[in-house]
């Protein structure tokens, strides 16, 4: 088991540095990672989807914080976004996990992929309107918040995937949109761990070290072993020029796009 012990930890510095210089919540890296620990654990083939995205969300509440608070130190974030997008976006993540207990999320997971391509290009080439508003419409934050909790806490993402891009499309640079993404995720992690716990599979009951949906050992190892690197890579993501910032991000957007098309069809 040293060998499992060894790459978690691997994965959470890898996911700290990810979650710290994007401001997104690392899902993209542990969710496909869990699915691997699970299987090899052989857990039940059923419940494993669940088991990966509540763990995940779960791993991104130690994850996070660090990198969210050097963004917010760094003036990186736009308070006034968070305070309109953070009961919408608390709710609808709680609500998503037991969405997930219902649904088959295949169609959703494609459609996602789709988006995120879509996302991709649009950091990439840096497209934005010919006029931007100086605030994002109140009625558009809350129905943009409903929706990034619900589609991220069934997949069990940070977030930061879709509201970069969309931050940066109503205006706020690549800086504070990533700072404002990082802290936004961190209120997705909590309460779609909240949820996971809420609304776990019955047969996980069955399973050591599980409480609701999250493995206790991998939230611990990974997460622990994140926290450190989430602040350096916040701080290379301060010193590092827009334009590098998002294709480097475009580039993770398109790798997370192909990973969901593949566990979605293979």
């Amino acid at each position: 088991m040293i060998e499992i012990f060894l790459l978690l930890v691997v994965l959470g510095i890898f996911a700290g540095l990810l979650s710290g210089f994007f401001g997104i919540g690392s899902g993209v890296i542990l969710v496909p990672a869990y699915f691997f620990l699970f299987n090899f654990l052989n857990f039940p083939a059923e419940i494993i989807p669940l088991l990966a995205t509540g763990t995940s969300m779960t791993t991104m509440v130690l994850v996070i914080p660090n990198a969210a608070l050097t963004h917010y130190f760094n003036s990186n974030v736009n308070l006034e976004i968070v305070k309109k997008m953070f009961l919408f976006v608390f709710c609808f993540t709680v609500f998503a996990r037991y969405v997930a207990l219902q649904m088959d999320s295949i169609t959703l997971q494609l459609i996602i992929a789709v988006s995120l391509v879509i996302a991709a290009f649009q950091v990439a080439i840096d497209i934005k309107p010919k006029k931007i508003a100086p605030k994002i419409n109140s009625m558009e934050l809350a129905v943009a918040s409903c929706a990034i909790g619900l589609i991220t806490s069934l997949v069990g993402i940070g977030g930061g995937i879709l509201m970069v891009p969309y931050f940066t499309f109503r205006g706020l640079s690549m800086r504070e949109a990533i700072g404002t993404s990082s802290v936004m995720g961190f209120c997705i992690a909590v309460s779609g761990s909240i949820g996971g716990l809420l609304f776990a599979p019955e047969s996980s009951e069955t399973i050591n070290w599980l409480i609701g949906s999250a493995y206790v050992p991998a939230v611990l190892i990974v997460g622990l072993s994140s926290i450190y690197f989430a602040k350096i890579g916040a701080k290379i993501s301060n010193k590092t020029s827009s334009k590098n910032l998002r294709l480097a991000f475009a580039f993770v957007v398109i790798v997370s796009a192909v990973r969901i098309i593949y566990d979605t069809l293979i």
